[in-house]
């Protein structure tokens, strides 16, 4: 049985203070590499599917901040995963370059239609071999 720290439906921000990063990369610590990977797999889902929903204006805001809390959710995985220096450092130190990269890698993956945790780990591999050639 896998352990779930973001709901890929029902999101909610969790990197919203100092203690709310040091709470959740402490669940992250605890994860196997397949729950890790199913948690990759559903921060992408969230964040996927909160963008492709209509907002209202007056929830355009609160849903501006979970998508950012879920695309930091994605870059401390892959900070995990691949380092601090490989996530900052690559694109001339432009993080939101490297959220492009993953996004986009996540988009091709998405359309093969894996289980969670096949989805993260197809996406954490995309990404080191893209990183690393």
């Amino acid at each position: 049985m896998s352990t779930i720290i973001t709901s890929p439906i029902e999101p909610t921000p969790e990197l919203q203070s100092d203690e709310g990063a040091s709470i959740y990369l402490s669940k992250l610590s605890e994860l196997s590499r397949s729950d890790l990977c199913a948690e990759l797999s559903n921060v992408m889902a969230a964040k996927h599917n909160l963008m492709m929903v209509p907002t209202r204006a007056t929830e355009a805001i609160e849903k501006q901040m979970i998508i950012s809390d879920l695309t930091d959710k994605a870059a401390i995985i892959c900070i995990l995963e691949f380092g601090k220096s490989v996530v900052f450092g690559w694109g001339n130190g432009d993080i939101q370059q490297f959220n492009a990269l993953l996004n986009d890698f996540d988009q091709e993956i998405a359309k093969q239609d894996r289980d969670p945790s096949d989805h993260g780990h197809c996406l954490l591999y995309a990404l080191n071999k893209f990183i690393n050639d």
